[in-house]
Parts: C-alpha cells; structure tokens; sequence
C-alpha cells in the first residue's frame, strides 16, 4: 500500500523537485565581494564595451540587443529575459558566462529595456499577444545568432515561459534549454486560485492602456530591500537599482490588464504544449518564491518528460541570478554543470 500511493504521488509529480546543494570551485563565479570591487572597473566596463544595437521586429517595432562573443566560445547562449528587466540587468550574468567560455546573445523584449515601448506611458508592462514575444525572439535568433556552435536557450521568469514556447514551435533552432524560476503561471492572488485568477482578468483584457489593479510605475513602486521579495542579496539589488537609475529610460513599472491576461494565456500555453519539446530542459525552481507559482513549473516538467530536468533551490527568492552568493553559486553550478553535460 505505501509503495502504491509512492506510485501515485510520483505520478502526479507532487513530491516536488530535487534540492541542489552541489557547488564546483572550478567554475568562474562572481562573488559578493569581487562584485563590491569589480562591478565598475570591470563588469560594467564589460557590458557597456558592446554596442547597442536595433533591429525592425515584424511590426515594425525597433528591438534593442547586444551580442558578447568569446574567442573559440564553448557554446552560443541566447538569454529571454524576465518582466521589467532588459540585458541592463544581466550584466554581472554575462560577464561570468563569458568568463567560462560561452558566447552570448541577448535582446530586449518589445515594450521593455531599450527596446521601443507600445503605449505612451511608456512605465505601462504591456503587450498585445504573448506570442509577439516568441516572434521577436526567433528574428533576433535566425538573424543574428550563428549556428557554428551549439545554441542554448535560457529563460527567466516570464523570459521563461517565451523561451518555454519558443522551443515549443521551433524545436531546431537550440539543442537545450535551462529555465529560471519560469513564469508557466504568474503568481496573482496564489497558486489555489491562480486559474481562477487568469479567468477573470480575461474578462477585463480590453483595458489595454490601464494598469492592473494595485500597480504602479517603477518608481512609485520601489521597495525598500528589507521587504523585497527578489533576492536576499542587498548588494545585487541595489546594483540593480543603480543600473536602472543610470538608465532611467529602461525603467518599466507595474503590467497592464492586458497583459496579465496575455500571461496567463501564454504560460498555460507553455504547459500544454510542453510535451513538443525534444531537447535536454533544466528547470531551476526557486523554492521560495512569490511571483510565479511553483506547481505549474513542476507540471510543464512532468509534460516534458524524462528530458526535463527539475532542481528546487532551497531558500531562494525569485532572482535566482541576483541572490546571495550561497544560492546563487548553486544556480549557476547546475546551470553550467547541464550545459558541460550535453
């Protein structure tokens, strides 16, 4: 009988993802400390070193990238980037992976970073079909992303669940994919009444030019580390602030009904049609995380089957790029780790 209900639960996939505790010291790994005295000098000074910039999406919108390259590059990654953030945010991010012999490719998601906004509050997250998203994404790759090398596709937050649906429809394009903490549903009022959630925002959709209720643009919703839901790292996160301020043109508030309702639509989507994917998938999970249900996550994994790879990541925010050193030395240990092993 209890073998029978282990059964069960496996099944269902309710016992959750494998904890990841390992850390290789081969790796190269910014620490807190070499990013207190590097993050100017160096990464920065990284980052900016590579032009922006532009290409005509589809429908004419101008979209932001800048491509990093690597002499002799193990690999090509091509990073989808989370809601609000744009590459300003990865700059720590790609100067390690450039650092461990990976080339890398990264856009602006339309209306967000330096890429052209669609409303005139340009602070307004918004989007009139998710699947524009994927659309861009696949420009910018079959016309800027060279296939001399194997191509990895990794996704963040909503990032995620475009990468998600990318590979979905265009399964040659990259041989893995890695997700983290992938919005396949966003966290609204709770993972219980997520579904219920996403119906009814759909009834309000028409609101295209309008705030979800309760947000706000970037800076009128600022939050003090203390209560931030991100990261546990100050460090990373003030950085993060002072990037944006730099830029001040690259800030992006609170997201539209209409796009809430593209979110939801777009990452049940992901779900569905997960069992399309034919390549490796690493799902790093972040165990605490309270801006993107867990359940789903582990639901697209069990519909991707025995190529999807799940970790949850014990004690984690959100962020899993931007944590404390302890987390995020074990993110990018098994990011790495699944790229070296396929």
């Amino acid at each position: 009988m209890r073998l029978l209900l282990l059964s069960l639960l496996l099944s269902f996939n309710l016992l959750g993802f494998e904890s990841y505790n390992y850390v290789n010291k081969n790796y190269k790994i910014t620490s807190k400390q070499e990013l207190k005295h590097d993050y100017f000098s160096k990464i920065s000074t990284h980052f900016y070193a590579q032009e922006i910039k532009y290409f005509n999406s589809f429908d004419g919108l101008k979209i932001a990238y800048r491509i990093f390259k690597v002499k002799n590059a193990k690999v090509n990654i091509v990073i989808s980037s989370g809601r609000t953030e744009g590459m300003l945010k990865y700059q720590e991010f790609i100067y390690d992976l450039n650092r461990n012999g990976y080339s890398v490719y990264i856009s602006d998601h339309r209306g967000q970073g330096n890429s052209q906004r669609l409303l005139k509050d340009t602070q307004i997250g918004h989007v009139i079909k998710f699947e524009n998203y994927v659309k861009d994404l696949h420009q910018f790759v079959i016309n800027f992303v060279p296939k001399d090398k194997k191509r990895v596709l990794i996704g963040h937050s909503m990032g995620g669940a475009i990468a998600s649906l990318y590979v979905e429809e265009y399964p040659q394009d990259f041989t893995m994919l890695a997700l983290s903490s992938p919005m396949h549903q966003p966290d609204l009022v709770g993972n219980s009444f997520g579904n219920l959630a996403c119906e009814l925002i759909e009834k309000r959709k028409h609101d295209i030019d309008r705030y979800a209720i309760g947000q706000k643009s970037y800076d009128d919703s600022t939050t003090p580390f203390e209560k931030n839901i991100l990261t546990h790292s100050k460090l990373r996160y003030e950085i993060t602030k002072i990037a944006f301020d730099i830029e001040p043109q690259t800030k992006v508030g609170g997201p539209s009904v209409r796009w809430v309702s593209e979110a939801c639509s777009g990452s049940a989507k992901s779900i569905a049609n997960a069992s399309k994917i034919k390549i490796p998938v690493l799902l790093l999970q972040a165990a605490e995380d309270k801006v993107v249900n867990l359940e789903p996550q582990e639901k697209f994994c069990e519909n991707v089957g025995k190529l999807c790879q799940g970790y949850s990541i014990k004690g984690a925010y959100h962020e899993l790029f931007v944590e404390k050193d302890s987390i995020r030395k074990r993110v990018m240990t098994a990011l790495l780790n699944f790229i070296e092993s396929h």
